[in-house]
């Protein structure tokens, strides 16, 4: 299985404009489940990244160490300049630089929707309670609920707990989202309210990483798809050529499965 580093069908991105760089990123589970097995990705400011490839991949596992939510025992990765490693420092800039939405909205049931939103920009950014306020029923407008600001998130369908998890997430001003497979846990009528307020943010040039099996999403909005496969980036390409013309076989098999 031959492993991809860059696109070769896409110019090269300069250096000074990398929002990610993973390099060579190897981790274990204990001393005998290798997960991700040298995996490298470059990805652009503004680029949005659909990462696919079946369940056990490693594909969550990897978007994980972008933040260090996963920890990685070899090789290095670069988040807009900053090292990723053990020195909590780096690791609190990274994280007040990057938002992610998980399969579970984590949202704090006690908490009110706009509590949920402000919550970390006043604790983390500082923010006074009133601009921290503001800036969220902004963001709750921008996803389509600012009508449920006052509610408790038992109260909202999984879509509106999604989309609440969204605006959290871009209340922090993030440089970089990242999306763990966030229409999983969703009933399917659910899905595309999610999926109509990424392309948005798509739309607007935010760096996004997204893991989905959402093929019509990946078509329509990706500036790369990949597939990772057995802890390896099996391929990369445009939308039109990964899925019009693969060139690897596990990615033929992959798309037989799925299409």
């Amino acid at each position: 299985m031959t492993q991809i580093q860059a696109d070769t069908n896409q110019t090269q991105t300069p250096s000074g404009d990398l929002a990610i760089v993973a390099t060579d990123v190897q981790k274990w589970y204990g001393n005998n489940f290798h997960v991700l097995r040298g995996v490298s990705l470059e990805v652009g400011r503004g680029e949005v990244v659909v990462i696919m490839g079946p369940s056990g991949s490693g594909k969550s596992t990897f978007i994980r160490t972008f933040n260090a939510l996963e920890e990685f025992q070899q090789g290095s990765i670069l988040i807009d300049g900053i090292s990723l490693s053990h020195d909590l420092k780096n690791i609190e800039e990274v994280r007040r630089e990057v938002g992610m939405v998980f399969q579970q909205f984590n949202l704090f049931p006690h908490l009110t929707i706009l509590q949920n939103v402000t919550l970390a920009p006043i604790w983390v950014r500082r923010w006074p309670k009133a601009k921290a306020e503001e800036v969220a029923l902004q963001l709750l407008e921008r996803v389509g609920i600012l009508e449920q600001a006052k509610k408790f998130p038992g109260q909202l369908s999984g879509g509106q707990q999604q989309r609440a998890a969204i605006a959290r997430a871009l209340a922090m001003q993030p440089k970089i989202m990242l999306f763990d497979e966030p229409t999983s846990a969703l009933d399917p009528e659910m899905v595309r309210e999610v999926l109509d307020v990424m392309r948005t943010l798509a739309g607007q040039g935010i760096t996004m990483v997204c893991v989905t099996h959402e093929v019509g999403f990946a078509r329509e909005v990706a500036d790369r798809v990949v597939l990772m496969a057995d802890g390896l980036l099996v391929e990369s390409g445009t939308p039109e050529a990964f899925f019009n013309h693969p060139q690897e076989e596990r990615t033929q098999k992959f798309l037989s499965q799925i299409l």
